[in-house]
């Protein structure tokens, strides 16, 4: 199927994705728009232990015969950490930006189309939704964080998972606030942290240190984790004070 590119991948996605794609094609190439492969797996973020490999299939229409058939693969598939596809229509995308801006975002910033026509390079943006999925994702990580922290009640398990598990559930957000303030936005996570404390003078160290934890699969001692707490609550305070004097200036 030569009109399958998964040339700019690495070698290790490229080996296990190629047969759950070409699976996908040979039974209902027709129907497809287009796929491509969003999330960490196409940055030099992509960890072959933690990470899982994402796709965005976008399709003429929805079929449940289609969402059968890929359920059909994933006992097959999922062992080898990729995950179900989101599975779209063009026109569900152009009605789902306001709502979902900053994950539509992270798709369009992070994506590597390997097959059909590439749906998400000209989708449009607001700013103004951004900033209040913005204003919403990090108010509510700052109470998920509060209220996870006293639920720990100091088991160092707990609290390493609680940090440094649900941190790369940060980075869509903090994009989008490098988006809001136009800066150029990075694709990989150390990047996206050195804009931030370049442009908008945030420090990120404890991100940073959360990112090393995780690459090296270690559980600090829990007098470390109070010590990441207070500096995650800090710096939440800091982000969400950015959100909320950003201005949206009219057209």
């Amino acid at each position: 199927m030569e009109d399958l590119t998964l040339t700019n991948l690495s070698d290790q996605t490229h080996k296990i994705l190629e047969p759950f794609l070409r699976d996908i094609l040979g039974h209902c190439k027709e129907d497809i728009i287009s796929i491509s492969v969003i999330g960490s797996a196409v940055t030099k973020d992509f960890h072959p232990k933690h990470s899982d490999i994402n796709t965005l299939i976008v399709v003429k229409e929805i079929k449940v015969s289609f969402f059968d058939f890929i359920a059909t693969l994933g006992k097959r598939y999922g062992k080898k950490r990729i995950r179900a596809p989101l599975i779209m229509t063009s026109d569900y995308i152009g009605r789902s930006l306001e709502v979902f801006p900053l994950e539509f975002l992270e798709m369009k910033l992070i994506h590597q189309l390997v097959y059909g026509n590439d749906v998400l390079k000209d989708i449009r943006i607001e700013k103004a939704d951004v900033r209040l999925q913005c204003e919403r994702e990090f108010k509510g990580k700052l109470q998920h964080l509060c209220q996870g922290y006293i639920k720990a009640m100091g088991n160092r398990t707990t609290l390493t998972e609680l940090f440094a598990g649900s941190l790369s559930g940060y980075f869509p957000a903090l994009r989008g606030l490098l988006f809001l303030y136009d800066q150029k936005i990075p694709r990989e996570k150390g990047e996206v942290l050195f804009a931030l404390e370049k442009y908008l003078n945030i420090d990120t160290s404890v991100y940073r240190k959360l990112l090393e934890i995780r690459s090296k699969d270690v559980y600090p001692p829990v007098e470390s984790l109070r010590e990441i707490f207070e500096n995650l609550y800090h710096i939440l305070h800091s982000i969400i004070k950015k959100v909320d004097e950003f201005e949206i200036k009219p057209a």
